[in-house]
């Protein structure tokens, strides 16, 4: 049964290892910036659980982030199942430049508290 909401908003550049904020609930991603075909990229990475709850319905958002601060783009994927308690998730989402600097922002989940 689904018992909260929360957004995590992590940013960096080519590569992530940043620790969660105190609101983050435990859902911490970690992720780097990888050549993809056509000349484009995509941003892979883990989804980190540190909660004693599992993490369903999870929800990313990717936004590229010009030097000013602006985001140009914004790219949207699901994890696809749960994030256990203790446990990660991979993602992976396709994005545009190679070169820029990306936010992945943890947009919605859901706490779930029972087996499933």
């Amino acid at each position: 049964m689904p018992i909260g909401k929360r957004a995590l908003v992590l940013a960096a550049g080519l590569l992530c290892a940043m620790a969660a904020p105190a609101n983050a609930q435990g859902l911490r991603p970690e992720w780097t910036v990888e050549p993809a075909s056509g000349g484009r990229a995509r941003v892979v990475g883990y989804l980190y659980n540190g909660d004693i709850r599992d993490a369903a319905n999870v929800s990313l958002r990717v936004d590229r982030i010009a030097a000013d601060g602006a985001v140009t783009a914004t790219y949207s994927r699901r994890v696809v199942g749960d994030v256990l308690s203790g446990g990660r998730s991979l993602f992976d989402v396709p994005v545009g430049e190679p070169g820029a600097n990306y936010r992945v922002v943890v947009e919605t989940f859901d706490w779930v508290k029972e087996c499933r």
